[in-house]
């Protein structure tokens, strides 16, 4: 019998049926990487995880069966990519949990069909494929093929361990800590998907817990809370320090609204424990620094005013839900109006200029009939800087002090209507914390736990009517401006200005008080060696890191 000769045309013919499906893992496997083409190391971890998987089960059967639902996933992946510059993940987690499904189901009926159709053309190949046997993936022996498995999982599991084990110690108690863990694989798709998954679970769960730890027992107040009508604003700031404020000695103009407001009162020694937003708000709002020995959660101002049957509302321009700001969404849940005016309604979403939540603030204040209580929470001078402001208020040279420039505006507007709205009304404005702008930063303002970040800017305003109501605490409030305060005094100073009292709440610590109790002023700075520091008895090291005398 004449042998055929390997290009003979039959023989060909023969193979072709062979080859073509066996191409197909190859080319699902190269569909299913795309995603991960974001960054280097997104592929890299993507890669080994998949080669993992292969060798593990060493079946194209199964290879395949696992790459279907990645690439029938993909053009809804490349879509997310293309919105926001990472695989899904985390963040979509969060999306998914907290919307209905008519809600998500709105966001992908436009595309329904195109996926419909691009699931069908996937469905029928893969069958036909998964049809016959297809054989092995490797032809390594099984010891071998065990010894590469083991590599590659401890490629993967060791550093996420050792991750893990040293989170920092100010954060990992009380914060997600699989965030960090997820930020390994958050450009792996689709493993992304699945660390996702567990940090977003964890996060609600988190969001849960905060709210259940907020204090809803009964208050009794002593006296009755006062009926007349009254409101009440508390504008919480961001990244703002006091030194940057030309009303406090700066030399550029950046208050330059506010300074025109007569009567306005400014605190001039305000300190924060915290340098970042999540354990400074907290105080704010309940005086809870969960990194003080035996601290436990308590009322939180918008509970109280609830109680005291004040109509409350939290405006903010945050994320509502997210590493950083799920714990701070708890106590917005608390309020009878939310609004939040970032891009997708605050689920982990990129904030707007806080301009946009002017025309909710002036509605809230015009609508005041009677007892009315207002957070605003603004983005204010957060990084990146530059995107804090329009352009109209590009003109002081730097980003940063531009920002505080408009953060001046914004409050000279709520102040403004307050005035115009006339009766008894209230506006309290902190910063949350402040920032390095200099100091080890080349320049770029970026969080960090320099001394200066804790120095933080406190005014108080009040109208004609609340004065001659309250004209003895009026001038106390005059006669504090120097005394040395931390966001411990915030709550107390809020509640004394609605004159709401009860048992738990400290009111010696109110500004409004004629002698406002002093307490050390401890600091939380980022490492062990300065996690808890005496503010006035302490100093920049050489690493611009707050450190004790």
């Amino acid at each position: 019998m004449t042998a055929r000769s390997p290009h003979d045309p039959a023989r060909r013919q023969g193979r072709l049926p062979r080859l073509w499906p066996d191409m197909l893992p190859g080319l699902m496997a190269v569909l299913a990487l795309l995603p991960a083409c974001t960054a280097l190391q997104g592929i890299v971890r993507s890669v080994v995880l998949w080669a993992t998987v292969a060798l593990l089960f060493n079946s194209r059967r199964v290879l395949l069966a696992c790459l279907l639902p990645v690439v029938v996933l993909l053009p809804a992946a490349l879509y997310y990519i293309s919105i926001s510059g990472v695989p899904p993940g985390y963040p979509l987690w969060l999306i998914l949990f907290y919307c209905s499904f008519p809600v998500v189901l709105g966001y992908v009926r436009p595309v329904l069909p195109y996926l419909g159709a691009w699931t069908l053309v996937w469905l029928v190949l893969a069958g036909f494929y998964l049809s016959r046997p297809r054989g092995v993936v490797v032809g390594w022996r099984g010891r071998t093929r065990l010894a590469c498995v083991a590599v590659l999982l401890a490629w993967t599991v060791v550093p996420t361990v050792q991750l893990w084990r040293h989170l920092p110690p100010t954060r990992g108690g009380t914060e997600n800590p699989m965030v960090p863990i997820h930020s390994r694989f958050d450009r792996a798709w689709p493993w992304s998907m699945a660390t996702g998954y567990v940090a977003a679970r964890r996060e609600t769960r988190r969001v849960s817990e905060m709210a259940r730890r907020i204090s809803h027992e009964p208050i009794h107040f002593d006296p009755a809370p006062p009926t007349t009508p009254q409101v009440i604003v508390l504008v919480i700031g961001e990244s703002a320090r006091r030194d940057h404020h030309h009303s406090y000695g700066y030399g550029l103009p950046t208050t330059p609204e506010m300074e025109q407001v007569p009567g306005l009162v400014r605190f001039d020694d305000m300190v924060t424990p915290f340098d970042y937003t999540v354990g400074a708000v907290p105080v704010i709002l309940s005086g809870y620094d969960r990194l003080r020995p035996g601290a436990m959660p308590g009322h939180d101002l918008v509970s109280v005013f609830n109680a005291a049957g004040f109509d409350t509302w939290w405006i903010s321009n945050h994320p509502r839900l997210g590493p950083y700001d799920s714990v701070i969404g708890a106590y917005s849940e608390q309020a009878r109006h939310i609004a939040y005016t970032t891009v997708h309604d605050g689920l982990m979403s990129s904030p707007v200029l806080d301009g946009r939540m002017l025309p909710v603030v002036d509605q809230a204040i015009a609508d005041a009939h009677g007892r009315v209580f207002i957070v605003l929470h603004l983005f204010g001078s957060h990084e990146n800087a530059a995107d804090r402001y329009p352009r109209g208020f590009a003109s002081l040279g730097t980003a940063y002090d531009n920002s505080i420039a408009y953060t001046d505006h914004m409050l000279a507007h709520v102040r403004a209507t307050l005035a115009a709205h006339g009766g008894e009304s209230a506006l309290f404005y902190v910063s949350d914390h402040g920032v390095r702008v200099t100091e080890c930063t080349g320049g770029i303002p970026a969080h960090g736990d320099v001394r200066a970040a804790y120095e933080i800017p406190f005014y108080l305003w009040t109208s004609t009517a609340w004065q001659a109501a309250h004209p003895q605490a009026a001038q106390a409030a005059r006669d504090n401006v120097h005394v040395p305060l931390t966001l411990a005094a915030l709550p107390p100073s809020v509640l004394d200005a609605a004159g709401l009292y009860y048992g738990a709440a400290d009111a010696g610590l109110s500004v409004l008080s004629v002698h406002p109790a002093h307490m050390t002023r401890i600091v939380h700075g980022d490492s062990t060696t300065n996690q808890n520091v005496d503010y006035d008895h302490s100093h920049d090291d050489g690493r611009c890191h707050i450190a004790r005398d």
